[in-house]
């Protein structure tokens, strides 16, 4: 009989301790594989927002009289002659970059004071379109200016929910600001970032209110790979003297630290997952082997040496890992397609890697021979004379 019959035979008459084996192995691969598999699919959400949601990089006049309150210009400071501009024609660089797939886009903006009533806000200029695409967490009660049934890019503005509030004017009433009219094509719905306190209009034509023609106070710029952000700070700001590149990616590191700690607390809990499942196996193989002690004695006296009882034993291991690995691996599957439906909160998709099921594949192996080192070599020890004596 071969030692594949013999090992197979064995399990047969031992099928509690073979399962409790397979459990615990099947647990340990399937446990690498959800991890494994989650932590892909968190850093293909971090940075598939890093290059859609807004901005990777903002674009200022490095200027003393910069701070942060908007893309690191002061609302204070805006159209108070103090603060540098670039002039539009200085933007070619981000044209050819956009050109060559290294931006998605790039939004230039004014910020400007104006007058509505006797009230003072701040006006932003924008590109309605490419705005919208870029920042596509940007939720708003109407129409987007220029679109279907709403009024032109030019003479529609989108209302932040606090200055909508504060002036109390509802989607399609008319707004004078500058002593000039314009609908009010849309409202913002609430961001609790500066957009709730902005006008939000077409940028040639406040800067044809404002006298502030070819000028932009900054530029807005997505990335096409977040692996390309620190080249383009430095590409930027060698091509445009005078200009500086910030990176306006802090809620999104600060999502990237968290994934970060949830990482490495999942492979803490995976190692801890299989070094128990080793344990379990390792006992269990210890067990079996002492209950075999005359089965191994017989053995002996028919001619097997030790290098084929520990041959049998790593051959019971070897089917024992197969099948767990198999196992495992559908385990871990099953596990990652359920788990963005646990967390639809992180809009998490199921990422596989052929990678990461051969690493189950190889844990399993790795892990079943780690625990049958000792067994293996408790079985080779036995002495075959006081074996037969308990026949």
């Amino acid at each position: 009989m071969t030692l594949g019959r013999l090992a197979l035979s064995s399990m047969k008459r031992r099928p509690g301790k073979a399962a409790l084996a397979v459990l615990g192995l099947s647990v340990a691969v399937g446990a690498f594989v959800l991890v494994a598999s989650l932590v892909l699919s968190m850093r293909a959400t971090v940075d598939d927002r890093l290059t859609r949601y807004g901005s990777n990089l903002i674009v200022v006049p490095d200027s003393p009289h910069l701070s942060v309150s908007y893309g690191g210009l002061s609302v204070g400071d805006a159209g108070s002659g103090e603060v540098e501009v670039f002039q539009e024609d200085r933007l070619g660089i981000l044209r050819e970059m956009e050109e060559e797939g290294r931006l998605t886009a790039f939004v230039p903006v004014l910020l400007e004071p104006v007058e509505v009533g006797e009230r003072t806000f701040l006006a932003t200029g924008t590109e309605f379109q490419t705005a919208a695409r870029v920042k596509v967490w940007w939720e708003w009660e109407g129409s987007l200016p220029g679109g279907p049934g709403a009024p032109s890019e030019e003479d529609g503005v989108l209302l932040g929910i606090n200055v909508r509030n504060e002036l109390g004017t509802d989607v399609g009433e008319t707004l004078t600001i500058e002593n000039q009219s314009f609908r009010v094509a849309g409202v913002l719905r609430e961001t609790g970032d500066q957009e709730d306190n902005l006008i939000v209009m077409d940028r040639v034509r406040l800067a044809s209110m404002t006298g502030r023609q070819g000028e932009v106070n900054l530029v807005e710029v997505t990335a096409a790979e977040s692996s390309d952000i620190e080249g383009l700070v430095a590409d930027i700001e060698e091509a445009i003297p005078g200009a500086r590149a910030s990176s306006v990616q802090k809620s999104l590191e600060f999502t990237e630290m968290a994934n970060s700690s949830l990482e490495k607390f999942g492979l803490a809990v995976t190692g801890l997952v299989v070094i128990v499942a080793g344990l379990v196996v390792g006992i269990t193989l210890l067990t079996a082997v002492r209950e075999r002690r005359r089965e191994i004695g017989v053995f002996r006296a028919v001619g097997y040496r030790q290098k084929d009882i520990a041959r049998l034993v790593f051959t019971e291991v070897l089917v024992l890992s197969g099948i767990s690995s198999f196992l495992g691996v559908a385990l871990g599957t099953v596990g990652t397609l359920l788990a963005p439906r646990l967390a639809g909160d992180l809009a998490l998709g199921a990422v596989f890697s052929p990678q990461v099921l051969a690493g189950g594949v190889g844990l399993s192996f790795l892990v079943g021979l780690a625990a049958s080192v000792y067994p293996v070599r408790e079985a080779v020890q036995m002495d075959p004379i006081l074996a037969l004596k308990e026949i």
